[in-house]
């Protein structure tokens, strides 16, 4: 048998609140592919209760309704390893994600391109059930104990480790995108040319410049964000190493999803590249600082990259990525628009986080 580390059994231990923290941030993404693209609302005339009544099944794909199943299952988890007492946490998985999906479907019938379905609902409830099931076989103590030492012995102290690993899932969904370079913060579009105001005499270079200085500021932001959320220094390089790796295999396996064949690596270029070779460079020095320091420059490198996306001049061309997917428009929708505005909001969570962790995180439990 494996005891935990007599730190761990001689340190009063906080009670984990990251089930909390992933409702709370997964019910964003929920929201967020159900809603995208927020625009076009509409009122049809009809009944706007109907479709709560219509006879079973009145619209299916299988497809559809399978990743309805599995979208909600997360969101089950979490809500079971809320619930108090243990019986309760199916029940409640599966009313929290009816009570969720059909709030969801009643408002997706105003939006153009949705259809408010029924069944849509109910397979929302069965995947929130199946995850409320599956949180009865984490919620063991064996399995909180586990995390429990694991938080110990790898995070830093503070629950703002805990807010950064949940906040840090949803970076890997900023990946989905395939079309979008890895760490990429500006996408050059295809199709026609598109006439701008350079600051540079180059054109070409202006545009090289942002791209890849945005890889390379992306880069140190998030190699710096995932820093401060581990506790010792000499694990700081792997965590670092295994974030960015888990995040190419997400590239990846999208890429080969979406993706035709022929465009499998489209989604990185010579100035990506180029601009993630620099920050790599940056880093092998950065990652050595404290840990506040660390957040902060973090925090700067983000709000740079940021600023590289209000400075890119051209806009996206929907009609010249088409060609490179192999899935039809509805389902590339749904993907690239969920990665899309996370992108969009993740930086600025991850920048709070990090000021949060420069101005409260100490910097005298970080050993080697």
């Amino acid at each position: 048998m494996r005891f935990p580390p007599i730190s761990f059994l001689a340190h009063h231990v906080a009670q984990s609140r990251i089930s909390q923290y992933f409702f709370y941030c997964y019910l964003l993404v929920i929201l967020t592919i159900s809603f995208y693209p927020l625009a076009g609302w509409r009122y049809t005339g009809e009944s706007v209760f109907a479709f709560y009544s219509y006879p079973l099944p009145y619209y299916f794909t299988l497809f559809d309704n399978l990743v309805n199943v599995l979208a909600y299952m997360p969101l089950g988890v979490a809500v079971g390893l809320m619930a108090k007492r243990r019986w309760f946490a199916w029940p409640l998985a599966t009313l929290v994600g009816l009570l969720l999906s059909g709030s969801v479907e009643f408002v997706q019938q105003f939006l153009p391109g949705r259809i408010a379905s029924n069944l849509d609902m109910l397979s929302n409830g069965f995947g929130a059930c199946l995850g409320g099931l599956l949180a009865l076989l984490i919620a063991n103590r064996r399995w909180q104990r586990a995390w429990l030492v694991f938080r110990h012995s790898h995070l830093a102290d503070s629950t703002l480790a805990e807010w950064g690993l949940v906040w840090l899932g949803l970076w890997f969904i900023t990946q989905f995108d395939p079309s979008a370079p890895f760490l990429g913060v500006v996408v050059a579009p295809l199709g026609l040319p598109q006439p701008f105001d350079s600051p540079l005499a180059n054109p070409a270079l202006f545009l090289a410049l942002l791209e890849g200085g945005g890889m390379m500021l992306n880069l140190i932001g998030v190699a710096l964000f995932v820093s401060v959320l581990v506790k010792h220094m000499r694990e700081v390089p792997m965590a670092i190493r295994l974030t960015l790796l888990a995040g190419l295999i997400v590239k990846l396996t999208f890429a080969g999803m979406l993706l035709q064949p022929a465009q499998f690596f489209a989604w990185i270029n010579r100035n990506i590249v180029i601009g993630g070779a620099v920050g790599v460079l940056l880093l092998w020095g950065l990652w050595q600082l404290q840990r506040r320091l660390r957040a902060l420059v973090g925090a700067l490198a983000l709000a740079a990259a940021l600023g590289v996306g209000w400075a890119w001049p051209l806009a996206p061309q929907l009609s010249g990525m088409l060609p490179l997917f192999r899935w039809h428009y509805g389902h590339l929708m749904h993907f690239n628009g969920l990665a899309a505005v996370i992108g969009d909001v993740w930086p600025y969570g991850a920048i709070l986080l990090m000021l949060w962790a420069a101005v409260t995180m100490p910097d005298s439990g970080e050993a080697w």
